[in-house]
């Protein structure tokens, strides 16, 4: 999908806040309510809207420590690999995770409600996926910048 200058203002608008209304979005990208309204439903069907989420304070819910973890995996062992791709996806402590270069094979972004409950957590993947060498865990002491708004310009 070819991505017009309207597209793209409406993605930044979305980006900023997705419970704009119609009627503003339209208003905002120089659109009738009926043509934004195509629009959008275009960018979610051609899958550029992933989806449409809040983004919530993990200190006001009770998870104040984030991690970051780098997981080093056996080379010799891709059969064990679909556990841990597993684990990944239905852990819900995990907020984000890549597949990367560097010291690790992948990078995990945890959310805890404490560092001993990081730790259980650990322990728990450590033990259910045979296939992880090692790992390394960096505490946030501070957070800079919090978003997922990908730039469209």
């Amino acid at each position: 999908m070819t991505l017009t200058r309207t597209d793209r203002e409406i993605l930044k608008l979305m980006q900023q806040d997705a419970t704009i209304t119609l009627g503003v979005l339209a208003e905002r990208v120089g659109l009738s309510p009926s043509s934004a309204q195509r629009r959008l439903q275009k960018l979610r069907e051609e899958r550029v809207i992933l989806r449409d989420v809040s983004i919530v304070d993990p200190r006001k819910v009770g998870r104040p420590v984030s991690m970051l973890v780098e997981v080093e995996l056996e080379r010799d062992r891709p059969e064990l690999l679909p556990p841990f791709m597993r684990w990944v996806t239905e852990t819900p402590e995990v907020q984000e995770a890549w597949g990367t270069s560097g010291r690790g094979d992948y990078t995990l972004v945890i959310t805890a409600q404490s560092v001993e409950h990081f730790d259980a957590l650990a322990d728990r993947m450590m033990e259910l996926n045979r296939n992880i060498r090692k790992f390394t865990t960096s505490v946030v002491l501070k957070t800079l910048k919090r978003g997922l708004a990908v730039p469209v310009d």
